[in-house]
């Protein structure tokens, strides 16, 4: 396990740091006011993914391994296909899209919402590698895209960047689905409505707790956008982009923690490798967040350009409601992994209200800090109610929480031999 985690900790911050290199090519190619355009356009595929991700998401990795593969299938790639257009067309129907991009947002969706599809079921079946290297292939595919585009052409328009997620979202799906048809047998199609109702019961609480944390993540870019405007936005989800990054050592252990409680079912097992890894995925991003917080205003300056001038004071804005979110993350891993969604469902609906009236609130008198500081309100309550019901349910005591030397030695121990394992045999 500790393998898979470090395994997939690499994965990540390779990933963040391809990441933090298009946003760096975007802020000085395009500028800060289609930097919130390109922010928008994802936002809606994101917003399109959570919709799919009711059938074909986080229920598909508590079901693959109790379930024939072709039953979970087919409905999740007929829901993905379906969802993907309606609620692209909903979006643009409530002017959610930016104007001239409502196709190319319903395309990307589709192919992004069956690619999670075969995301979900190979993280059901424990295949974290796969997802490692998927994920590297897709974030390089961008950015060889967009250094193509920036180096050897002069278009400077968003378009670009769509391009890039056009090639990014194929190569992913393709390589991905070519992995789990090696492991598609033929079944009996019969039951399916079970089997659809076992999906929706499972996965209605853990997609509605991911679209509370979505809005909790960015309803803020709908307000900056109406306002504000644009360059601003581009300016607060360049910030939000660098902050989030901090999530890589938490969201890598997560996944990775989701997969193995799945998997083993141990109450007991669960409460102790949730209490052993919060406490790395706290300390850790508390560690980096000081480094970025530590960072002069004029580095963000230099290295984004004068019209991101504002990163650094929306970075701080933002520093106590990541630190927070990290814990809530790994929190979230044990709930869904125990077949109990509903509590991280309850929590990104608390944060969802905080968010709501802080933004209307905070946005209108301080602008994109209010929105930074609306977001650590969010994040923080829910966290808070997540900690507070893992308490009562686990019997742990206050106590527990402390890091302990024998944790910690165990945790390097394991760590040196998932780098270096040693030869048997």
């Amino acid at each position: 396990m500790f393998r898979k985690i470090v395994g997939t900790i690499l994965t990540r911050f390779l990933a963040a740091i391809f990441m933090l290199t298009i946003v760096v090519l975007n802020a000085r190619y395009l500028g800060a006011e289609k930097v919130g355009v390109i922010s928008l356009i994802i936002l809606a595929v994101t917003i399109v993914q959570m919709v799919n991700n009711f059938i074909g998401g986080g229920a598909l990795i508590y079901l693959v391994p109790r379930t024939p593969l072709l039953k979970l299938f087919v409905p999740s790639y007929i829901w993905g296909v379906f969802a993907s257009i309606g609620c692209a067309a909903i979006l643009y129907v409530t002017d959610s899209i930016p104007e001239g991009y409502f196709i190319d947002v319903m395309i990307l969706s589709t192919i992004h919402s069956l690619f999670t599809v075969n995301t979900m079921i190979l993280l059901g079946q424990e295949r974290i590698r796969a997802i490692n290297i998927l994920t590297v292939a897709q974030i390089t595919s961008l950015i060889v895209v967009l250094l193509v585009f920036y180096i050897f052409t002069t278009n400077r328009e968003v378009m670009v960047y769509v391009y890039a997620m056009y090639v990014s979202y194929i190569i992913m799906f393709l390589f991905s689905f070519a992995l789990i048809t090696t492991r598609l047998k033929r079944s009996d199609l019969s039951g399916m409505k079970q089997v659809i109702r076992e999906i929706l019961t499972f996965g209605s609480w853990a997609q509605t707790a991911n679209i509370f944390q979505l809005f909790n993540y960015r309803l803020s870019f709908y307000f900056i956008e109406h306002m504000i405007n644009k360059a601003a936005l581009g300016v607060y989800s360049t910030g939000v982009q660098l902050s989030e990054g901090v999530w890589i050592i938490p969201r890598s252990i997560s996944m990775v923690q989701l997969s193995r409680i799945s998997n083993e079912r141990r109450w007991d097992y669960a409460v102790k490798v949730t209490l052993v890894f919060s406490k790395v995925g706290v300390i850790v991003s508390t560690l980096i967040v000081g480094l970025i917080m530590l960072l002069p205003a004029s580095f963000f300056v230099f290295v984004f350009g004068p019209e991101f001038s504002g990163v650094k004071p929306v970075i701080v804005s933002l520093a106590i409601g990541i630190i927070s979110l990290s814990f809530s993350i790994l929190l979230s891993a044990f709930f869904s992994g125990m077949g109990k969604p509903m509590h991280s469902a309850i929590a990104s609906g608390i944060g969802l209200v905080f968010t709501i009236v802080f933004s209307l609130w905070l946005i209108p008198i301080y602008g994109i800090i209010g929105a930074g500081i609306a977001a650590s309100c969010s994040y923080t309550s829910a966290t808070l109610y997540q900690l507070i019901t893992f308490v009562v349910l686990s019997g742990v005591k206050a106590r527990d929480f402390l890091p302990r030397k024998e944790e910690f030695r165990l945790l390097v121990q394991e760590i040196k031999k998932a780098v270096r394992p040693e030869v048997r045999g």
